[in-house]
């Protein structure tokens, strides 16, 4: 009797436990509807400024070539100062994050850019900057969804020893993913640059160091791109708005919960289910 009695408990407590994650998506669903549909009436509000003069043909060029480039003085001076301090202003609602020998580093999801930083919300989803980078990697680009919590993030390293390690940024999506790079801050308390660099490593093993001076914006395939944000000194602060673009934004569930095992390195367990 006490058999049936604990399978039927374990029915119950499975059949509750799928009713739970059940309305939780739903919710989340309700949630990310809920943002989608307030953006555009906060992106509108904070236009974006482009000011770099650099060809984009022969960027597209040096990145069919290299899958990575730079583009150096992206923003006016105010669009800059802007997505600083609101980066700035962010710092204590980031999510902290250490996996021994990977990643330390702080970061502000996706969602709460929504609700903290509409400058910075603007910048990603401003139809200039798609086209930037639709012309760059030669094919047109769209954001990656909504529920994708990297989509767009701030990351910030400002205590000794900050940094991510070599990795990929592996592609979850039918269509190419490409990530970009805008750096807000990158600086020492006594001035010049941190010590913290975006390295990429070529096939041959070389490792080569991309500048990433304040207002400088880094474009690259991150799946073909072996990079790291190596670790800052005492003092140091680096702050970077990073974004991922793809052609086509269609997934697989297979697909989506591997991108959310991935997502736990940045924003905990709970990155599995919401």
């Amino acid at each position: 009797m006490w058999r049936w009695a604990i399978a039927a408990l374990l029915v119950v407590s499975v059949l509750s436990v799928i009713v739970l994650l059940m309305r939780h998506r739903r919710h989340r669903r309700l949630t990310l509807s809920a943002l989608a549909t307030e953006r555009s009436t906060k992106v509108a509000q904070f236009p974006v400024t482009i000011s770099s003069v650099a060809s984009r043909s022969e960027i597209a060029t040096e990145f069919a070539r290299e899958y990575i480039v730079r583009i150096d003085r992206f923003l006016s001076p105010e669009c800059l100062r802007l997505l600083r301090e609101e980066a700035e202003s962010n710092v204590e609602r980031m999510t902290p994050s250490f996996i021994p020998t990977h990643k330390k580093g702080r970061t502000l999801s996706y969602e709460m850019i929504h609700h903290y930083a509409p400058g910075c919300l603007s910048f990603y989803h401003s139809p200039q900057v798609q086209e930037w980078i639709s012309q760059i990697v030669g094919l047109p680009v769209v954001p990656t969804p909504d529920g994708d919590q990297s989509s767009l993030s701030i990351l910030c390293y400002r205590e000794k020893g900050d940094h991510i390690n070599w990795h990929y940024d592996h592609n979850f999506y039918r269509g190419r993913h490409f990530t970009v790079l805008l750096s807000l801050a990158n600086e020492t308390r006594a001035g010049g640059l941190s010590q913290s660099n975006l390295m990429r490593k070529r096939p041959s093993g070389e490792e080569e160091i991309f500048d990433t001076s304040a207002n400088s914006l880094v474009v690259f395939e991150g799946a073909r791109v072996l990079h790291r944000a190596s670790p800052t000194a005492e003092g140091d602060l680096r702050i970077m708005l990073s974004m991922t673009y793809c052609a086509d934004p269609r997934t697989n569930w297979l697909k989506e919960f591997a991108r959310r095992i991935k997502d736990t390195a940045f924003y905990g367990i709970r990155a599995l289910w919401d």
